[in-house]
């Protein structure tokens, strides 16, 4: 089936009626700054038009940063959506910053997209309660998830609060993809409805219409927008806490041992290793070491990383009695075996990419590029799912792999749970 950018994949009256808002508290908090990231003029009106409305009457004051499409024909255009929300746009008040990126690649250039989120984020300020938001990191556009993911590193870091605002799950999404644990609604009132519905339509370049064809907001998606309810998220723990204290809490987090998803893929992993038997092997992202017990039999020695100290101390324990066996705690790409850079028949690295920019997997891929001994093999297994942590899908990351390693596939499992390559 074919996927339709314009065509809603759930109706919004099937949104405003799930018995899922029933629990969702609402958002209450009172900032006295706002800084608000924007992948695109118009995401921040789309996402959270009426909270910055809100805080145009409150005497709030407000910046919005907008990383690309900052052409001065869309910049207008946000400063009579701005001025619609209440927000001052005189060039004193300097309510918006542009930053120039190229649309549809911020993932390109995140090192210069980190630069300038650091400048504004340390750039002084009097106000002791900043609230940052950013684009949703579960909203299915690579600009909105390398930005939010990029914002809220930098909003941690320096002890800032920072909330997440969709703007194409609604039209992209289902139910199933809402992280409904950390959502929070912004109740708006007439008046922030009534500024929200004038905003949007200050966006004419991207409206579709019947004289706009190219325009890329459908009438029905900007409706639910300024009708539909309005949200924020909580941003996903940390991948390195959320590891370890699921490895803390659980002794098989993810079920591996029992659930047939995983007991499949080890079989299908291990039956697609083209040779019978390995040299030297390493393994990335190991957990409780249910595959490296697999690959034990397979290799003369193999070292088995994990970036969690309570899934490192679980799988040494799992491989006790497998002298072959060296399980070490190390975060990859900063880190990397010493025994690998002396030559790896074989390096595995199973469900660990999604949670990789792409300047720290292309990092990785040098890493295991430089380590490889002469016919050496890499073998990359991922789910084709995805979720709100993820910092690229399975797919993108075996395919930029390939691109940068220029290694190619001798062996392909693909099928609708997860795809599997054996590259050389």
């Amino acid at each position: 089936m074919s996927f339709d950018p314009r065509t809603a994949v759930t109706d919004p009256e099937a949104w405003e009626a799930l018995d899922e808002w029933s629990g969702v508290p609402a958002f209450d908090e009172q900032p006295d700054e706002l800084i608000v990231f924007s992948a695109h003029p118009d995401d921040e009106t789309l996402g959270v038009g009426g909270l910055l409305s809100r805080a145009a009457e409150a005497g709030i004051p407000a910046r919005v940063v907008v990383a690309a499409a900052c052409d001065d024909g869309r910049l207008d255009e946000l400063d009579a959506a701005l001025a619609s929300l209440g927000l001052p746009t005189t060039p004193a008040a300097q309510p918006v910053v542009p930053l120039g990126l190229p649309d549809g690649a911020l993932k390109h250039h995140t090192a210069d997209l980190r630069a300038a989120i650091a400048e504004i984020l340390d750039a002084p300020s009097e106000a002791r309660n900043r609230l940052v938001l950013a684009p949703w990191t579960g909203d299915r556009h690579g600009d909105h998830r390398t930005l939010g993911r990029e914002v809220v590193a930098a909003a941690r870091e320096r002890g800032l609060r920072i909330l997440l605002y969709p703007v194409w799950l609604w039209q992209w999404g289902t139910p199933a993809d809402v992280p409904w644990r950390r959502v929070r609604e912004v109740v708006l009132d007439a008046g922030e409805r009534s500024s929200k519905r004038t905003a949007l339509a200050a966006f004419a370049s991207q409206l579709r219409t019947s004289e706009n064809q190219h325009g890329v907001l459908e009438p029905g998606f900007v409706a639910r927008a300024a009708d539909g309810r309005e949200v924020v998220i909580e941003p996903p723990e940390p991948a390195d806490q959320h590891f370890e204290r699921m490895h803390r809490e659980r002794d098989d987090p993810w079920r591996v041992r029992t659930r047939w998803y995983e007991r499949r893929r080890r079989a299908v992993l291990a039956a697609s290793l083209p040779r019978e038997r390995y040299g030297r092997a390493v393994e990335l992202g190991c957990s409780i070491g249910e595959t490296t017990l697999v690959l034990a039999d397979r290799c003369d020695e193999l070292i088995a990383v994990d970036g969690s100290a309570s899934a490192v101390e679980a799988a040494a324990e799992r491989l006790r009695d497998r002298p072959n066996v060296v399980v070490e705690r190390m975060r990859v790409p900063q880190q990397w075996p010493v025994a690998a850079e002396h030559g790896t028949d074989l390096v595995i690295v199973s469900e660990l990419a999604y949670y990789l920019a792409e300047d720290e997997w292309d990092a990785v891929i040098d890493r295991i590029v430089g380590s490889l001994a002469p016919g050496g093999e890499v073998l990359l297994c991922h789910w084709t799912g995805d979720s709100d942590d993820f910092a690229q899908s399975g797919e993108a990351a075996h395919d930029r792999f390939r691109e940068r390693s220029g290694l190619r596939p001798a062996v392909v499992h693909r099928d609708e749970e997860f795809v599997l390559e054996v590259l050389r």
